[in-house]
């Protein structure tokens, strides 16, 4: 975890935790978290592949330049990205890890004759309990690591992964660092396509596909 917000929400997450797989969402208390509340939302898991914002930080929805409630977060993904965040944030759910995640935000600014270049950001994905025992919701924080990137009426087009990674809390390793063999470095060998790691082992991604097809 690179970002000292990163850092904080996961111990605070931690801390309320305690000794079960994930805290109920009633115990997360915003005023505890307040510092980096502009940056954190929550999903809900409405069906197996279905993560939908439930709230979100006013920096967050500005920085999408949308009201967020209900919409699906992976359709913020490029149409390469989506499965394989879904596949993680189906993890977290199920088995009650915790996803941490690198990318890229792509910008959209006001004059587009000045492009921007791409924003590197960090986002946590963590367990909540809700209703039940099931875990259907999700405690999140995504932060710029670089700010200034984010000028006055610059939005988030897009994001993009870069990297992920899987962490037990009991442990504080993930568990592909542990025990997936190691794989020799990927190469893009056409030029849409992009590495992304997970752990030690990488998957070449190709943007466009499908979701291209479908004007997404």
């Amino acid at each position: 975890m690179r970002h000292p917000s990163t850092q904080a929400v996961y111990a605070y997450w931690n801390e309320v935790r305690g000794s079960r797989r994930a805290p109920r969402r009633l115990e997360i208390e915003p005023a505890r978290i307040s510092d980096f509340l502009l940056d954190t939302f929550i999903l809900e898991r409405s069906g197996p592949a279905d993560f939908r914002f439930r709230l979100a930080g006013t920096r967050l929805s500005n920085s999408l330049g949308l009201q967020l409630r209900a919409r699906d977060f992976l359709t913020f993904w490029g149409g390469g990205d989506r499965a394989l965040l879904g596949h993680h944030l189906e993890g977290i759910a199920d088995l009650g890890r915790v996803g941490l995640f690198t990318g890229e935000a792509e910008l959209s600014v006001p004059n587009p004759a000045f492009p921007a270049a791409p924003a590197p950001f960090e986002l946590i994905v963590l367990p909540l309990i809700h209703t039940g025992q099931a875990i259907d919701r999700l405690l999140c924080h995504l932060v710029v690591l670089e700010p200034h990137r984010l000028l006055a009426g610059t939005t988030i087009a897009r994001l993009r992964l870069l990297a992920a990674e899987t962490v037990w809390p009991e442990s504080g390793v993930s568990d592909l660092d542990a025990l997936a063999e190691r794989q020799a470095p990927l190469g893009p060998h056409v030029r849409t396509a992009r590495i992304v790691r997970q752990g030690h082992r990488q998957f070449r991604v190709y943007d466009g596909g499908l979701g291209a097809a479908q004007g997404e």
